[in-house]
């Protein structure tokens, strides 16, 4: 009985790192040594340039690559009322479309692509103030967020072309 539970949760574990499923938080490494950051809010472009670095990438502006972020889109809904038909809870969509051009040829390496994340949270009326500073935290961790999954899906691209 021992034996094959321990065989089940080998090959479960083998399964779910062979879709590429990871942990949140987790980055691959880009095949790059270098990159440029441009289109890129502020909250957005220091969380991803120090994860980039973390990462081992050189983020300056005189990379042969450049990341090209075109748009950021905020979206904030309520999505459940109280009783009293208050806002009780709200969720926030952040949408990021991108993609990475050679510098000198001005070539898209990546088509188009766009990354989206979602996250819902409680609103209390009664205390407007925690839930705004709630609210604040739920937008870093969606920077955060965003970040990691921009830099995996840079990864998988860049393993695609030939560096400089």
């Amino acid at each position: 009985m021992k034996a094959s539970a321990g065989i089940t949760a080998l090959i479960l574990t083998l399964l779910l790192s062979a879709c590429g499923w990871q942990l949140r938080g987790t980055t691959s490494k880009p095949n790059l040594e270098t990159l440029t950051v441009t289109g890129a809010s502020t909250e957005l472009r220091y969380t991803l340039e120090d994860e980039l670095e973390n990462q081992g990438v050189l983020v300056h502006g005189e990379s042969p690559y450049l990341l090209v972020i075109d748009d950021e889109d905020w979206m904030r809904r309520t999505s459940a009322v109280d009783a009293q038909g208050r806002q009780a809870e709200i969720e926030l969509r952040y949408t990021l479309y991108w993609h990475i051009e050679d510098r000198k040829t001005g070539a898209l390496l990546t088509t188009p692509k766009r990354v989206m994340a979602l996250r819902t949270l409680p609103w209390y009326p009664e205390n407007a103030t925690a839930s705004s500073d709630e609210e604040s935290m739920v937008r870093d961790d969606l920077y955060e967020d965003m970040s990691y999954r921009l830099i995996n899906q840079i990864a998988t691209a860049s393993q695609r072309w030939e560096p400089y």
